[in-house]
């Protein structure tokens, strides 16, 4: 697996201000790969999700002023800011892979634009995400 990415520095102030802004942690291994990849794009970037090939374009960003920076998609999508839903990667559509903080859970699902809803579990944490990437 390969990342195409800026390296970006997201230091733990960084991270600290946006789980506070949102009021919820992260789970480590998300924070550990945005540590190192923030707003990256994985190679190979595909994954099966319910027998249908999706793209996983690229993570999500920490930096203010990044095209994918964390807050302005919430900000700018939607239904986004009151639901229970934080996105972690795009694809290449407008579509978006988030976590879903539910009453002590934190599972990925992928989130459809023009449904305006979640319409597919896709695994039940980050790592598990990653692993999932294919040619």
């Amino acid at each position: 697996m390969k990342w195409n990415c800026d390296n970006n520095v997201v230091t733990d102030d960084i991270i600290k201000a946006v789980e506070t802004k949102l009021k919820i942690t992260f789970p480590k291994d998300f924070i550990a790969s945005i540590k190192q990849y923030d707003g990256g794009y994985p190679i190979p970037n595909k994954i099966t999700v319910e027998g249908q090939e999706e793209v996983l374009n690229n993570l999500v960003s920490f930096l203010e002023g990044d095209a994918s920076f964390i807050l302005d998609i919430i900000s700018d999508t939607e239904n986004f800011s009151d639901s229970n839903l934080v996105p972690v990667a795009e694809d290449p559509f407008g579509n978006l892979f988030c976590y879903s903080f539910e009453e002590n859970t934190c599972e990925i699902v992928f989130w459809s634009h023009e449904e305006r809803v979640v319409n597919k579990h896709v695994c039940n944490s980050f790592e598990e995400l990653i692993t999932m990437l294919h040619e």
